[in-house]
């Protein structure tokens, strides 16, 4: 399949297997915001299918940077992180997955950030969906007190509710797959 295809074809098991709305706000954000439109990523970064069209688009976007590790805020971010890693390998050019953990781990190494990344790496940071901004940029703040750089941040999905703009102005370049146009624009009900 092409490029195209791939995007298509993953636009469309977002849309039908994640993509949710309603009349009326009845959708809690993480944010804290109430919502008509709620999109879980989940039933499609954790399928077989859907993680190899995430990690293919996701590292075609990367393939070119000089990058260390490929990771977010656990949740979200874990399968997607791996599946970029998978598809690396198997393109000959692997970067490792990490993970941050919501808290620091109050027992055993005491990590925040798990993985085998290298002191001062170069990493992107990848999220399902970003509205606010805010997980997205505790990430980088963690990240960035551990002494790494953040490349870029790459989100499947950007809700166009500021958190895109808020990114980019601590000075990280960001990107997403889709908008929340792009469903809306999708959808019968609009």
């Amino acid at each position: 399949m092409s490029d195209l295809q791939n995007r298509d074809r993953l636009f469309d098991l977002l849309y039908t297997k994640a993509f949710r709305q309603s009349a009326l706000p009845e959708f809690k954000l993480t944010s804290g915001q109430t919502s008509c439109f709620y999109i879980d990523c989940k039933p499609v970064s954790l399928t077989a299918q859907g993680a190899r069209l995430i990690g293919e688009a996701i590292f075609e976007k990367i393939k070119f940077l000089s990058v260390d590790g490929v990771g977010g805020m656990t949740l979200g971010a874990d399968p997607i992180a791996t599946a970029v890693s998978v598809i690396s390998d198997i393109q000959q050019k692997p970067i490792d997955a990490f993970i941050v953990r919501k808290e620091q781990k109050q027992h055993g190494s005491g990590k925040q950030v798990e993985g085998t990344l290298p002191l001062a790496a170069k990493l992107v940071v990848v999220e399902d969906v970003v509205t606010t901004g805010g997980s997205t940029l505790r990430t980088i703040n963690i990240l960035r007190s551990e002494g790494h750089t953040i490349l870029k941040v790459i989100a499947l999905i950007d809700r166009l509710e500021g958190g895109a703009e808020k990114i980019v102005a601590e000075g990280v370049p960001f990107e997403a797959l889709y908008t929340m146009d792009d469903f809306k624009n999708a959808s019968p009900l609009q």
